[in-house]
């Protein structure tokens, strides 16, 4: 079975794909009760630009950059925003700490991770909520920043989410997205791409402002000697023997097949920001 035929089964059956999923990531969930596994992305390597961290966040500096990127170029200061598949709340805390926005909602369709953080990330202008991206708790026109990092690859119907995410968003709304990508899903010669673009204009039009592929950002994280290490010292110390495969091709580690999905083009990282229209 290639990873090719894997992630698309994956990404464009849904039932099999949000069944899989969910499976899959309440037991990632259920794995980890160590404070220090606070990250689920792939991470970003910004190359000669230093992101300024705290030392305390230091140590998850690759996972953060990927959040800091996804909304650097977005005026976050006084907004409020939405993080859908927030994961463990890192990525979502560091955003509350160090942009200053109003308020952030982190928001993860598993309750052991919701569990987790409201437990572990205390900010005042921060709150995490259970609730599914195919149907958000959420009221419309609530928020002024969506972002979604390398969760959307788990959802039954990306039509439904990006509906889901436009109906949340206020009038002139950001949403900032990024994710890993089978390439058939952007094919334009495959009927699935077609799917995908076309949900991206029916509910945002011709607002895309950015549109980048990522790939060798990610890869470059994760060839960090540091990042395995750590992943690696994580899972063989706290995850039962017959799950440490599973655990490190959802890390990515070097040389699974996710990674080399990445490595050698069958499957892209990419980053794009839309808005709603007045």
């Amino acid at each position: 079975m290639t990873v090719y035929w894997f992630l698309g089964k994956i990404y464009l059956a849904k039932k099999i794909k949000h069944f899989f999923w969910k499976k899959i990531y309440d037991r990632v969930a259920n794995a980890y009760e160590v404070f220090d596994w606070n990250f689920m992305n792939f991470g970003f390597d910004y190359y000669n630009q230093e992101l300024y961290l705290e030392e305390k966040d230091e140590k998850y500096r690759y996972y953060i950059q990927l959040y800091h990127h996804t909304v650097e170029k977005l005026d976050v200061r006084g907004k409020t925003v939405l993080d859908i598949g927030c994961g463990r709340g890192g990525g979502t805390s560091y955003v509350a700490r160090y942009l200053h926005p109003t308020k952030v909602t982190g928001v993860d369709y598993s309750k052991n991770n919701i569990k987790w953080c409201n437990i572990n990330h205390n900010e005042n202008n921060l709150e995490f909520i259970e609730g599914d991206a195919s149907n958000l708790p959420i009221g419309n026109n609530s928020y002024d920043i969506v972002m979604n990092v390398e969760s959307s690859h788990c959802y039954p119907s990306i039509p439904q989410f990006f509906s889901e995410v436009k109906r949340v968003l206020k009038p002139g709304g950001l949403f900032a997205w990024t994710d890993i990508c089978p390439e058939q899903v952007f094919d334009k010669k495959n009927v699935y791409a077609r799917v995908y673009e076309e949900a991206f204009y029916n509910c945002f039009g011709d607002t895309m402002s950015h549109s980048w592929e990522i790939t060798d950002n990610v890869l470059s994280a994760l060839d960090k000697e540091e990042v395995n290490n750590m992943k690696n010292e994580i899972i063989n110390q706290h995850t039962p023997f017959y799950f440490r495969g599973i655990m490190k091709e959802f890390a990515a580690i070097k040389d699974t097949q996710i990674y080399n999905s990445l490595k050698y083009g069958e499957s892209k990282y990419r980053f794009k920001i839309l808005t709603k229209k007045i």
